[in-house]
């Protein structure tokens, strides 16, 4: 299992500061006494840190050198050619077999082709006979059909 070590280091201050809560929750006999006033101050004051820690982390973390990897900044446009799957509009209308049961995705031999698919929430079992009503993207979808392709 690969761990990335920024992340790593989050996780253990993180980790060591829900400890340290814990531990201070425990030792709350030590101020029983205290007056609503203080506590009140007391928790004002521990918001007010998280919320200063939290803005800090937002505002600083994208541009943070020592910190750099931790989010990923780049991007893979499809005008610079980065194309998850090509939209597959020949197999609309044609007809297949389901290899296995689709509930509601699975695979159907469509010509000899095996193609991943989905129905509109349909249960099909194995050997249906289905057509393609819909391509775009990676998603196609079918229908029962009523009979098995010729």
């Amino acid at each position: 299992m690969a761990v990335h070590p920024k992340i790593t280091v989050f996780g253990l201050v993180l980790g060591g500061a829900v400890g340290a809560g814990l531990v201070l929750f425990l030792l709350g006999r030590l101020t029983a006494g205290a007056t609503l006033g203080t506590v009140v101050a007391g928790a004002a004051t521990g918001l007010g840190l998280l919320v200063l820690a939290g803005w800090a982390v937002v505002t600083r973390l994208p541009g943070s050198r020592v910190l750099a990897g931790v989010l990923h900044a780049d991007s893979q446009p499809s005008w610079d050619g980065y194309v998850s799957a090509t939209a597959r509009p020949e197999l609309i209308g044609r007809s297949g077999v389901s290899v296995t049961e689709l509930r509601p995705s699975g695979v159907v031999d469509i010509d000899g082709e095996r193609v991943d698919v989905t129905t509109d929430g349909e249960w099909l079992p194995t050997g249906s006979p289905v057509t393609v009503v819909k391509a775009e993207a990676m998603r196609v979808v079918v229908k029962r059909a009523p009979q098995l392709p010729a």
